[in-house]
């Protein structure tokens, strides 16, 4: 009974996140694809086919934004010692 509870929480918790993701896309003031993103993963769980295509995603694109934000981090020292 727990578990089908959570999963009912779950999967409310994601539409709701999605839908507003959706009209995120629309508002300057909230981060669309952001909160679409985080509806998605509480959709779909890890044992999904749909969510282990998301989650390898995000871990591709996620070295790339890390090297991003070193050279960042350098920039920003580099600019403190001048």
């Amino acid at each position: 009974m727990n578990k089908s509870r959570g999963t009912i929480i779950r999967q409310i918790t994601g539409v709701t996140i999605a839908v507003i993701g959706c009209a995120g896309l629309f508002l300057p003031v909230l981060q669309g694809w952001l909160l679409i993103i985080a509806g998605l993963l509480l959709l779909f769980p890890e044992n999904n086919r749909v969510g282990r295509l998301i989650r390898s995603r995000i871990r591709r694109k996620e070295d790339a934004l890390i090297a991003r934000l070193q050279q960042r981090r350098e920039m920003q020292t580099v600019r403190r010692t001048f």
